[in-house]
């Protein structure tokens, strides 16, 4: 039977992506301060994760082994790498663009999958199962929303994968080419008002330029003036090469807590998008809302698991959005009750190839 291994199993997505996948595989977890027992299909070992010999003895007859354990921009590299040498199959819920450049060399010979939790992960699958759904998709849009208290560990990967270039602030794609739009626009969200802004990510320019679409935007929620000049200044204290940046982000979480005192916490995903089918023109639109981000990223973790050892998937580097079918990680969601909702609407009925009757047909503005 395989073995995967599960960094940091004890943490709020590890935990449940433990969950997700007992049962079906012999299961190799990892503690740091409190011990855990093991039983007969998990092993638990204390794994301090900045020291080479513990993961190396860790991921020894691994199948694959998932990274749970912390921010991927402090020890996605370490791990990575390590898995790269022993040719273990390497899954990263966060590990976006940063860490493709420190596996070039071993990207031939071992597999890599990126950006597998909610997002970047889910977001991109949502996008994909979009456009699959036309004959000829023409554009997208999406945002995520999360009104969640944090982990000091979810704040620091935030921080830190925004600096190293997940997307691009106030920018959308359209016709090929990356384009300036910092303007904030307002959605009503959950019967609340929100201001967005626009955040090329990654996920969304891979999904625009794989489907030649027109135009791509990916919306980022503002967490208010005072949440986010204490995420400022832990990034300028980052760069400073200050380690006061860890006591700032533990400063967060109480922000959160008074922000959302009177609100039960969610995660909302929304994905639109317009294409056509048999010559007329269709608008997609869906949404996930989950009580708890952390079981949307545990879903695509094992999912992306579970992938890899039942496919063949080449050696090199990919993204779970790329691998994953979409209509696999829907039924899923709705196993784990998560609400899933799919509209699709005929927008205008027009001749393909004549532009004219497209301009007619008003785009909103998610």
């Amino acid at each position: 039977m395989n073995t995967i291994g599960i960094l940091g199993a004890t943490g709020a997505i590890g935990s449940r992506t433990l969950k997700l996948l007992q049962g079906k595989y012999k299961l190799r977890t990892s503690y740091l301060r409190n011990e855990r027992q093991s039983t007969e299909d998990c092993e638990y070992m204390r794994v301090d994760v900045s020291k080479e010999e513990d993961l190396r003895k860790f991921m020894d007859g691994l199948s694959a082994v998932i990274n749970c354990a912390g921010a991927s921009y402090l020890n996605g590299e370490r791990v990575s790498k390590i898995a790269g040498e022993l040719k273990i199959p390497y899954i990263d819920p966060s590990g976006e663009t940063f860490l493709e450049d420190k596996l070039e060399e071993l990207k031939k010979d071992n597999i890599f999958v990126l950006s597998s939790g909610y997002f970047p992960g889910l977001t991109g699958v949502l996008m994909r199962n979009t456009c699959e759904g036309f004959d000829e998709p023409l554009s997208i849009s999406g945002y995520s929303v999360s009104e969640e208290i944090p982990s000091q560990s979810a704040i620091e990967d935030f921080i830190l994968t925004n600096l190293s270039g997940f997307g691009v602030t106030g920018s959308y794609y359209e016709d090929g080419q990356i384009k300036r739009d910092d303007t904030p626009v307002v959605e009503i969200i959950q019967n609340m008002p929100y201001q967005l802004t626009n955040y090329l990510s990654v996920e969304a320019e891979h999904i625009a330029r794989e489907f030649n679409l027109k135009k791509a935007n990916w919306y980022n929620a503002s967490f208010g003036e005072e949440i986010i000049g204490k995420l400022q200044q832990a990034i300028i204290e980052f760069r400073q090469g200050s380690d006061r940046y860890k006591e700032t982000i533990k400063e967060v979480p109480k922000l959160f807590e008074e922000k959302l005192k009177d609100i039960e916490g969610y995660t909302y995903i929304y994905v639109e998008g317009q294409g056509t089918k048999n010559g007329m023109l269709y608008s997609s639109k869906s949404s996930v809302k989950c009580s708890c981000s952390s079981e949307l990223s545990a879903l695509i973790a094992a999912s992306t698991a579970e992938f890899v050892l039942k496919n063949k998937v080449d050696p090199g580097i990919h993204y779970a959005m790329d691998l994953l079918k979409p209509e696999d990680v829907i039924a899923r969601l709705e196993d784990l009750n998560v609400e899933y909702k799919h509209r699709e609407s005929l927008e205008q009925i027009f001749e393909v190839g004549k532009e004219d009757s497209f301009e007619e047909y008003e785009e909103g503005v998610i």
